[in-house]
């Protein structure tokens, strides 16, 4: 027995940042001039973002972030933890209540509660909060997936999954949400620019229930890939997460998706050509590329990857359910949906209708 997809909602915040606001306000807190500022604005011209939506910006401008501050790192990590929880809680809030309203279930129905987050800690968090804001049941029970990047939606489904499947009459709500745009690193270091140049803010939630309409979680994959452990990673620094990523990264998945999917397909009975639909996390458009091409697919695969990483940059976590959003609405047959993380690490998830 699987769970049941029955619905999905997302968020971001109201603030947009586009492209050219996000290079020159990168430009002035990081500093940069001359070559410096060329390699920035390089590196934004080629991340795929046009648009991302953020809680630290407005009209353009940083909200939170002073040019010029006394410490040339930006706000302490303490300080960058008070503003994700001032504002992680009303975006979760509104995904949440947007996959409640598209699965047609009441919030009094659901038993189990899995949240997911990586870029923020506080207890009571994001969980508790919710309870209250969407009138849960007091006695809900709760899980949280914490710190495990941009796969973690996937991770929360898994376990939404075990409960959906092996508690009778249980509905689960998953929510992931991030404030990806809180960690902006002033002296960015070991591919840290480029997280700046990629991440937004944003949150995602789905319903899973034992039974119902809707597509089933029919099985989920995960790999750890050898050899990797440098790659991609992140610490808890001074001045927010620091997020170091090799370049080798879309080596390394170009040479090691392909191998992994094709294993677990088959311990299903399947292979690629049984697949009509694939939601690839967009790590960036060198990620999504190289996932492509280990997986042999063609450009209208990637369409909706690609169109989530032009409208709202990489969110981590919430990510990939915004891009399963549409491949679902587009897609009769299976899909699959993955994403990837620190270690390096692949999840995935096959999904049936």
């Amino acid at each position: 027995m699987s769970g049941v997809l029955l619905g999905i909602g997302t968020a971001v915040p109201d603030a947009a940042l586009h492209q050219t606001d996000a290079i020159r306000m990168a430009g002035e807190l990081m500093g940069a001039k001359g070559r410096r500022l060329r390699a920035v604005e390089s590196l934004y011209a080629h991340s795929g973002v046009e648009t991302r939506w953020t809680s630290i910006a407005e009209g353009g401008r940083s909200t939170y972030f002073g040019i010029g501050e006394e410490s040339a790192g930006g706000p302490t990590t303490g300080d960058r933890m008070r503003k994700y929880a001032s504002v992680a809680p009303s975006l979760a809030e509104r995904a949440a209540v947007d996959a409640l309203r598209n699965s047609g279930m009441d919030a009094g129905a659901i038993t189990h509660l899995v949240t997911v987050s990586c870029t923020g800690f506080a207890a009571p968090g994001v969980d508790i909060e919710l309870i209250g804001r969407l009138g849960l049941r007091r006695s809900v029970q709760r899980t949280h997936v914490g710190f495990m990047g941009c796969h973690g939606a996937i991770n929360g489904l898994r376990v939404a999954n075990a409960i959906a499947a092996g508690e009778p009459g249980s509905v689960v709500l998953l929510c992931c949400v991030e404030v990806c745009s809180v960690h902006f690193q002033y002296e960015p270091k070991n591919g840290a620019a480029t997280a700046n140049a990629l991440f937004g803010d944003g949150a995602a939630a789905c319903v899973v229930g034992g039974n119902g309409p809707g597509p089933r979680l029919a099985s989920f994959g995960a790999v750890l890939v050898d050899d990797s452990l440098g790659e991609m990673g992140w610490v808890i620094g001074d001045h927010g997460f620091e997020m170091s990523l090799s370049a080798k990264v879309p080596l390394v998945l170009e040479r090691s998706v392909g191998p992994w999917v094709d294993k677990w397909l088959a311990e299903e009975g399947l292979d690629r050509s049984d697949i009509a639909g694939w939601a690839i996390h967009p790590g960036g458009p060198r990620i999504v590329e190289a996932v492509r091409w280990s997986l042999g697919l063609d450009g209208s695969a990637v369409a909706a990857s690609l169109e989530v990483l032009t409208r709202f940059g990489n969110m981590s976590s919430p990510t990939v359910l915004f891009v399963l959003e549409r491949v679902l609405e587009k897609t009769q047959g299976r899909v699959v949906a993955m994403a990837f993380g620190p270690g390096l690490a692949g999840e995935g998830v096959l999904i049936e209708r």
